[in-house]
């Protein structure tokens, strides 16, 4: 199983649950419709919400050159992108800290919640991509609007 598939499993499933939730015998296809635009929005900000302590771990791994670069007194316009290996190295007194270091530095200096920092907006953005994205990914997925008769119809 790839990394891909298995960051997907919480969408996939959470997406068949609500679906199977919310489904009844006489739905009309508007309901239809709405009901697959809140399943997609909603197994998006599930998905999210269960990745995102390690995008924000991700995140921290990755600028660590940038915030030791700053913390040695160098501009940010100014600091090398790479260092030159015809030089001494001046700030090789910092050494590239591990995800678990990392995830345990900033747990130490802000709590639990550094790990969510942001989510919110994140999630609203979620919702609304997936909601759309899971509606136009299949042509039989759920229900169409006729643009012209604004009429529904299933699908």
């Amino acid at each position: 199983m790839s990394l891909a598939s298995g960051l997907s499993c919480p969408s996939f499933w959470s997406y068949e649950l609500m679906k199977q939730w919310m489904s009844h015998d006489d739905e009309t296809s508007r309901q239809a419709a709405i009901k697959v635009l809140l399943c997609g929005g909603t197994a998006g900000v599930i998905t999210w919400a269960s990745i995102f302590p390690l995008d924000v771990i991700k995140t921290r791994v990755q600028v660590q050159p940038l915030i030791k670069t700053q913390a040695a007194g160098l501009p940010r316009e100014e600091a090398p992108l790479l260092r030159d290996p015809a030089q001494p190295a001046k700030s090789e007194a910092f050494k590239r800290l591990g995800a678990i270091e990392i995830a345990r530095d900033a747990y130490r200096s802000d709590g639990l919640g550094v790990f969510f920092r942001g989510l919110g907006v994140c999630s609203a953005r979620a919702f609304l991509v997936n909601a759309v994205q899971v509606r136009f990914s299949s042509p039989n997925l759920g229900a169409e609007i006729d643009c012209d008769s604004g009429q529904y119809t299933s699908g």
